[in-house]
Parts: C-alpha cells; sequence; structure tokens
C-alpha cells in the first residue's frame, strides 16, 4: 500500500437518504421523472430510511459501498490499472487519524496504480462448491 499511486478509502454513508430530494430534484430535471412521481418516491424513500435502525443504515451502507468499490476496481482495470481491496486495517486509526465523522462507516481502502510486479495466481473455490440452488446444503 505505501508504494500505490493512490489509495482510495470507500465510506458508506449512513446518512445518504437526506440526499434523496436533491437526488430526484435532478431526475425531474433530466425528464426521467414527472414532479409528482419524484416528489413521492423521495418522500416515501425519506420517510423509510429515516426510520431505520443505525445497525440496517450501516448494513445499506457497506452493501452499497461493496458495490461502488468492485465498479471502481472493474473500471479502473478497464482503464489498465491494478487495485487491491484492503480490509485489515485499523479502522478506528484509519477513522481518527482521517478525522470521519460518526455518519460514515468505512467499508474498505483500495490501493489503486500500475503493479509493480505481477501478482500471483491465486485460486478460488469452485462454483459448484458455493452455489446452491432452491436451497441449502449443509
Amino acid at each position: 500500500m505505501i508504494d500505490a499511486s493512490a489509495v482510495i478509502a470507500v465510506l458508506g454513508d449512513q446518512e445518504a437518504y437526506r440526499n434523496v430530494e436533491t437526488i430526484y430534484a435532478h431526475a425531474q430535471a433530466a425528464g426521467y421523472v414527472t414532479p409528482e412521481v419524484g416528489d413521492t418516491i423521495a418522500k416515501n424513500t425519506y420517510n423509510a430510511y429515516s426510520s431505520f435502525s443505525p445497525e440496517r443504515l450501516k448494513s445499506i451502507g457497506l452493501v452499497d459501498g461493496g458495490l461502488i468499490s468492485m465498479q471502481l476496481m472493474l473500471a479502473a482495470k478497464a482503464r489498465g490499472y491494478d487495485t487491491v481491496p484492503m480490509g485489515g486495517y485499523n479502522v478506528e486509526a484509519f477513522l481518527e487519524l482521517f478525522e470521519i465523522p460518526q455518519r460514515y462507516v468505512p467499508v474498505m481502502l483500495i490501493a489503486l496504480g500500475k503493479a509493480a510486479a505481477e501478482g500471483r495466481p491465486s485460486i478460488r473455490l469452485p462454483l459448484e462448491d458455493v452455489t446452491y440452488w432452491n436451497g441449502f446444503q449443509a
């Protein structure tokens, strides 16, 4: 990580729902929704998310952050860059060092740059060992 060109901190915003009116205002301006539909969706979204428990908001932030992280990594690879996702860092020290507000939950760090050396091959479990259809086999 110390040799990376950049390290991207991916954070989940547990208060992201507060942006819903702005998002749907842009959607209305782009013609994607009518004002009535946009206002209704924004209101319903805000009301639902603002009633969620902190644990559920954290979970949503982690899922959204994971999706964003993968897209960022795929986009970087498509442009010739290499990435490494990192989860094994001292989260508390990171939050303190960068003075991250409590509304944000750390998802991962992503090192970005050009690989100094070819990565080593790795193996994953076969698909049939991790995929179940219509139920789990214990």
